[in-house]
């Protein structure tokens, strides 16, 4: 393995460990992030929870009031992969169909 592959391969192993802290730091914090998606985006994410486009920009919202130190250990891509990995825990379990023109189903 030539010196380009040797770093590859650690910059690969660092960011396997690194997106293992990020996990972590995510997980431990998941309250938190639960409660700032309630407050800060409850009413617009059920709106707009079948539009992947819409819910970027709203977990991009949540990162934003993250704590700096979580910030500074989980990046905003990462932090919304997460996210849309865990969007069932976010919508309330018995969240009501939204029709386009506002009324409930």
């Amino acid at each position: 393995m030539d010196w380009k592959g040797k770093l590859g391969a650690l910059r690969d192993s660092g960011q396997k460990s690194f997106d293992q802290h990020a996990s972590a730091a995510l997980e431990q914090h998941w309250p938190q992030v639960q409660t700032l998606f309630a407050e800060k985006v409850g009413p617009a994410a059920l709106a707009a929870a079948a539009d992947d486009a819409k819910m970027t920009l709203l977990f991009k919202v949540v990162y934003a009031a993250l704590p700096s130190p979580v910030k500074v250990i989980v990046k905003e891509d990462s932090f919304v992969q997460f996210c849309f990995s865990h969007r069932d825990q976010l919508m309330p379990p018995a969240a009501p169909s939204v029709s386009p023109t506002g009324s409930t189903a």
